[in-house]
């Protein structure tokens, strides 16, 4: 099991791309073009997780600076974690989750935002709700974990 940072040159990240696009592309109206530009600058936030496992893509997330929402601070963001669907309920959200924390400390963050319309969910890897805020695509819940200092 390998947690790899990906770029337009790794072989999954074609796979992650139209997945984002079939997603959540496709909904906000947002061109595939503009999510492969989005995510193929590899200096600084986004970026894209996979989770690898025997040569197949199991499941990915991102650390974005704000994921949708405009607000300074907030940042980052656990955004767009997606486990493909043969794949769920065996733990790998979890591993993403807590994989994504080691990575934002290890950026410098001390703490780690996303937002979703699940509720009692995200409670169970020791985020806490801080508000709803309306946005261009409407209300999001607004999360927040505290990153371990060494």
């Amino acid at each position: 099991m390998d947690i790899v940072l990906l770029n337009n040159n790794n072989r999954y990240f074609k796979e992650v791309i139209n997945i984002y696009y079939k997603w959540w592309g496709s909904k906000k109206n947002t061109s595939y073009e503009k999510i492969l530009s989005t995510y193929s600058n590899f200096s600084s936030l986004p970026h894209i997780y996979a989770l690898i496992i025997n040569d197949t893509l199991i499941g990915t997330y991102c650390l974005s600076p704000k994921d949708d929402i405009d607000n300074e601070d907030y940042t980052p963001y656990l955004a767009n974690l997606y486990i493909k669907e043969k794949y769920r309920n065996q733990g790998y959200s979890k591993i993403l989750i807590n994989d994504a924390k080691i990575k934002a400390q290890a950026l410098g963050y001390d703490n780690l935002y996303l937002h979703s319309h699940l509720n009692n969910y995200y409670e169970k890897y020791s985020f806490t709700y801080l508000k709803e805020i309306n946005t261009k695509y409407g209300p999001k819940r607004i999360y927040k974990t505290k990153l371990k200092k060494n």
